[in-house]
């Protein structure tokens, strides 16, 4: 029995020993990692953090029961298998709860529509949402008609389209500092978030569907994003990522906002296929994965989660 309780003892004062050596150990691996990163990850607020993301891991995920495609090219469209199928040019909303928009009362913010205007067709037909189309360098041949058949428009930064759809040549900065003269504004500008807000009357007001495809300008847009306001006013916000996004550029959405769909970038548009959709081995013509570029597997795995179209739904409104 004393001898039994002798092993006991040792074993308790071994493992407490062991707890300080580690405690020590991790307190100099978290030293190590401020002052190796300090200036990469100077924005973190503790080496407690840097640890976290240290670990590749995907965003936190909410399974959406109403998953809707909008947009699309037709002929696609009707060659789908199923109605997720990803088509080129098509955008996904979540539809649970309130996070639906509610037809005629909606609002959609679509960045960066280059020649597609399906999505946005779609979104003004099926729900009569107010749509706010922005596109600073292309111009698509619905809104050049538009331009064309009224002098008075020909360098107007801003066409009507109809009573609830307004196209805008400027596009989106991530620069808080880019609050032009809304009066003022010309062709090609880039203004803030706040004063496209204010541009479209939409300040304090629901954002159904946050849009966006800026060819990687969205770095800069996610850097300067308020949460508080996206929390309290984005419903849907999806948009398409490009190689200068990092997760930590994105990881602040999981404030309020949770993944629930993503079309990688393993996944291309082929316009000589009868769905418009065909896995990127198969073509050779397609997107390559060029492994080289990669220095480690994090790296790679950092690029998989992030890399492509992302979709997230604001569980406040779920």
């Amino acid at each position: 029995m004393n001898n039994l309780k002798l092993i006991i003892s040792f074993f308790c004062i071994f493992f407490v020993i062991l707890a300080l050596i580690q405690r020590d150990n991790q307190s100099k691996l978290k030293e190590l990692f401020k002052t190796t990163f300090s200036n990469e990850y100077k924005n973190l607020p503790s080496s407690d953090s840097i640890l976290n993301q240290i670990r590749v891991r995907d965003f936190m995920f909410y399974k959406c029961k109403n998953i809707k495609r909008i947009g699309g090219n037709s002929e696609y469209l009707k060659n789908a298998p199923d109605e997720l199928w990803r088509i080129d040019g098509a955008w996904y909303i979540c539809l649970d709860g309130q996070a639906k928009p509610q037809k005629s009362q909606c609002n959609v913010l679509s960045f960066g529509i280059n020649h597609d205007l399906t999505f946005d067709d779609e979104m003004r037909n099926s729900y009569e949402c107010n749509i706010f189309s922005f596109d600073p360098f292309v111009e698509a041949e619905k809104f050049k008609t538009i331009r064309e058949n009224n002098l008075n428009l020909k360098n107007s930064p801003i066409l009507k389209v109809d009573q609830k759809w307004s196209f805008y040549r400027i596009g989106i900065s991530g620069n808080m500092d880019k609050r032009l003269d809304l009066a003022n504004l010309r062709i090609k500008d880039l203004i803030s978030l706040d004063s496209i807000l204010e541009l479209t009357n939409l300040k304090n007001e629901i954002i159904d569907v946050f849009k966006m495809d800026i060819e990687g300008a969205e770095k800069e847009v996610f850097k300067s994003l308020d949460m508080n306001y996206a929390c309290q006013y984005i419903k849907n916000l999806v948009f398409e990522t490009h190689k200068t996004v990092k997760f930590l550029d994105l990881v602040k959405l999981e404030k309020c906002f949770r993944l629930f769909w993503r079309s990688t970038r393993f996944f291309a548009g082929d316009s000589s296929g009868p769905t418009g959709h065909i896995t990127e081995f198969q073509n050779p013509n397609g997107w390559k994965l060029d492994i080289k570029k990669f220095s480690n597997e994090i790296n790679l795995a950092e690029f998989m989660f992030t890399s492509g179209e992302l979709y997230f739904v604001n569980i406040n409104f779920i």
